[in-house]
């Protein structure tokens, strides 16, 4: 860029030349008025020319001042256009690396959480299986002892029915005679505590039979409530609860060693 002092220095030159082309030296002896005024108006017209170089220097130092200042603008205009497409970019690029790696994350996570989830099913399947062994090897081991102590529940139940609802001795004692029921005579001897109970019940029990078939019903002292059993001339025939109970165990335990 060229200096406001230069172009004024390179205008004053010029204008030196072109004065001293424009103006020749001559061995003239005015007179002294004549010089006077010549000399006055040359000093006026350099006077006006300096004026203008320095007018026309201040115009051209001027254009040059707004055309940097606009060469300057456009520059700053083109980085901040450059600048902003920049940080467009660089958020896409973020946005689009964080969608990618959110993407993949969610992937591996799901398909390590699909990779857990069927190990604990697979591991929750071989413990189940495990137990289902362990519980049937536990249950054949102990299965007469289970036996047992089922048969002293259901024994212990009866019983406690048999107080709650004394009537209910009567099926019993029905299911019993009627193997029974072809003999001509039939003895029940039963506890003094039932005896009554089974006299009330005789007609009923008698319905069983045909109709020439005798009955009895003995109290026995040596019985214990609600035990009882039946005479016949084939034998006796015991028809009490535990007695009931005890054949039921040994069928089953029966049954059980038939299986092994």
């Amino acid at each position: 860029m060229m200096s406001l002092s230069r172009i004024i220095k390179s205008g004053f030159v010029g204008e030196s030349q072109t004065i001293g082309k424009s103006i020749p030296f001559r061995q003239i002896m005015p007179d002294a008025a004549h010089t006077d005024d010549t000399l006055s108006w040359t000093v006026e017209q350099a006077r006006r020319e300096s004026n203008r170089l320095m007018m026309d220097a201040g115009e051209q130092a001027q254009k040059l001042l707004e055309d940097a200042q606009q060469q300057t603008e456009k520059l700053l205009s083109q980085i901040d256009e450059k600048r902003n497409h920049w940080e467009k970019e660089k958020e896409e690029l973020q946005k689009q690396a964080y969608e990618e790696a959110f993407a993949q994350g969610y992937e591996e996570g799901r398909n390590k959480g699909y990779s857990d989830v069927s190990q604990l099913i697979e591991e929750a399947q071989e413990v189940v299986i495990s137990a289902k062994s362990t519980l049937q090897a536990h249950l054949e081991e102990n299965e007469l002892v289970i036996l047992e102590l089922s048969i002293k529940a259901a024994e212990k139940i009866m019983s406690q029915k048999l107080e709650e609802s004394p009537e209910s001795f009567l099926p019993i004692v029905k299911k019993g005679i009627k193997e029974a029921r072809e003999m001509k005579e039939i003895k029940i001897y039963t506890a003094v505590q039932q005896f009554s109970f089974l006299q009330e019940e005789r007609e009923e029990l008698l319905a069983i039979f045909p109709t020439d078939v005798k009955l009895y019903i003995y109290p026995e002292e040596e019985l214990e409530p609600y035990k009882c059993f039946i005479e016949t001339g084939n034998g006796r025939i015991d028809i009490s609860i535990d007695t009931q109970l005890s054949e039921l165990k040994a069928g089953l335990a029966e049954i059980l060693g038939s299986k092994k």
